[in-house]
């Protein structure tokens, strides 16, 4: 069987704060330093659909769309969604719609990616910048997205299917030789100088393509799991080191209101049901973080 995986991120792909093993020692307070800790995550993030199933979901998110917009064709951004200015010119103006129905669109669109949790897959690379120092923030393992790419490829080669992967265009051409698109294909070629990890080859992905998201709703889904799984980290991604546990001393972590409305569609082993370096996975992950990710959810 052939599935499609839709890629996007967020975050900031370059380093914007100098190395310090103090951030890693003493990390700052989220409270003091929000902007820290926006600046030091990167993911990038997939949403798997098997071919069969895409048509299904497709007409859904168009339905969806046609109600509150009367038309398919509008793009949906996490950053439009949420950004007041760009909220207003991309679609109370562009499209006659109020606030209060944005965000009613916004609460079906999620309910709309919840309730298809068993065909909405999301793999997920979360790119921690305070543990990478200076040479290596120069090489191609310190580089957040490379880095991210080649852990969503080896975590669909474990999956052992055939996959079509898509990118969300990252620069004005799509020749895929040029920019990001260049370094991306570099990897799937394994090419770029990276450290082999477990797999040598990636003969479970037929092509990667890069398009314009707003000629794809697989991707602006992405879009939308990508931004609340950095917002997850933005706000709690320091409790991942797993020093937080309950009375059972099972880790636990806070969790960020539209990344729980998600969470149940990520990948998992199934032996135990195990999200944390399967379908999310941190980078580093010092400490083989085990939180139980999946808890309450109905799979």
């Amino acid at each position: 069987m052939l599935y499609k995986f839709f890629i996007d991120d967020s975050g900031s792909k370059e380093y914007k704060t100098p190395y310090s093993k103090e951030f890693i020692k003493n990390p700052p307070l989220f409270e003091k330093y929000e902007n820290f800790w926006r600046d030091n995550y990167f993911v990038l993030c997939g949403v798997r659909i098997s071919q069969e199933e895409i048509g299904i979901v497709n007409s859904e998110i168009n339905n969806l769309k046609i109600k509150y917009f009367r038309t398919d064709k509008v793009e949906i951004k996490s950053d439009w969604l949420r950004n007041p200015h760009k909220r207003k010119k991309k679609y109370i103006e562009k499209f006659n719609v109020t606030l209060e129905d944005l965000e009613k669109f916004s609460e079906e669109l999620y309910d709309l990616i919840s309730k298809h949790k068993s065909k909405l897959k999301l793999l997920a690379v979360i790119f921690d910048k305070r543990y990478y120092g200076d040479e290596k923030r120069r090489s191609s393992e310190g580089n957040p997205l490379i880095k991210c790419s080649q852990i969503l490829f080896e975590r669909l080669q474990y999956l052992n299917t055939y996959h079509l992967v898509i990118f969300d265009q990252m620069e004005s051409s799509l020749k895929i030789d040029k920019g990001n698109h260049g370094k991306i294909l570099k990897v799937l070629r394994g090419n770029e100088g990276m450290e082999k990890i477990y797999v040598t080859e990636y003969d479970k992905i037929s092509d990667i393509k890069f398009v314009q998201s707003r000629n794809e709703n697989f991707l602006q889904i992405a879009d939308i799991c990508a931004y609340n799984i950095y917002r997850q980290f933005v706000h709690y991604g320091r409790e991942w080191d797993g020093k937080n546990k309950d009375e059972k001393g099972k880790i636990t972590m806070k969790v960020y209101e539209y990344f729980d409305r998600i969470r149940c569609n990520f990948v998992y082993m199934p032996k135990g049901k195990r999200v944390c370096g399967v379908g999310l996975v941190c980078l580093p992950d010092l400490n083989k973080c085990r939180w139980n990710l999946l808890n309450g959810c109905d799979i």
